[in-house]
């Protein structure tokens, strides 16, 4: 059974099926929290990656931090998006996200 229909990974891609036991405990890690084509990142590499597409990252400005938070942990691969807390001087957090459409879905299903 594919690891997204376990709820133990966002959006591992539908049809992969893979057996997570073959793999060691940081990569497992990575799969559940980056996707499969990450499993060999390192912390480095995942500040990297966010690093790059910072500058061209779509942001939204939030008031419920832990709910928004949890509905991307839950939605997104964890390296797409960057939450700053008190980011804004009415201490609003603002979300920031790698792709348009993410932050579109984002918008769409987020009501706090």
């Amino acid at each position: 059974m594919a690891l997204y229909k376990l709820g133990l990974t966002p959006k591992l891609v539908e049809e992969v099926d893979i057996d997570i036991s073959e793999f060691n405990p940081r990569q497992r890690t990575n799969i559940r929290l980056y996707g499969l084509e990450c499993k060999d990142w390192t912390p480095l590499m995942i500040s990297d990656y966010k690093r790059k597409w910072a500058p061209t990252g779509t942001p939204i400005v939030v008031f419920n931090y832990n709910s928004a938070l949890k509905w991307c942990k839950k939605h997104l691969y964890h390296h797409t998006f960057n939450a700053t807390k008190y980011a804004n001087p009415d201490d609003s957090h603002t979300i920031h996200f790698e792709k348009e459409e993410d932050a579109m879905l984002f918008k769409l299903a987020f009501s706090g």
